[in-house]
């Protein structure tokens, strides 16, 4: 089942490289993103986790983004159900919501 929100990425961060008890490499992807109301009003800000598979697609700019739920198998969250970034569908710029910040 998929659930899907309007956000707005403000600014896509630097990927940060991990490693693993295990020795392995990772990165780490997140975006500094707004959670829009349905009238298009700031709700709230946060750190948003971009899959491996996502990673070329996000960018600056204002998406209707859809989500899955799913156990996490990593780290402090390993356990709980937590919501995974599915797909992002760019909203143009003339239907973005009034609330959206502006480009500087």
């Amino acid at each position: 089942m998929n659930f899907s929100s309007t956000i707005q990425v403000l600014k896509v961060d630097t990927p940060e490289e991990k490693t693993g008890k295990d020795g392995s490499k990772y990165t780490i992807r997140t975006a500094q993103t707004a959670l829009l109301t349905d009238e298009g009003k700031l709700d709230k800000v946060g750190r948003l986790r971009i899959p491996d598979r996502l990673a070329e697609v996000v960018k600056e700019g204002v998406f209707r983004a859809s989500f899955a739920l799913e156990v996490a198998q990593w780290g402090q969250n390993k356990g709980d159900v937590i919501a995974t970034l599915t797909g992002l569908i760019p909203v143009p710029r003339a239907a973005a919501p009034q609330g959206a910040a502006k480009p500087a």
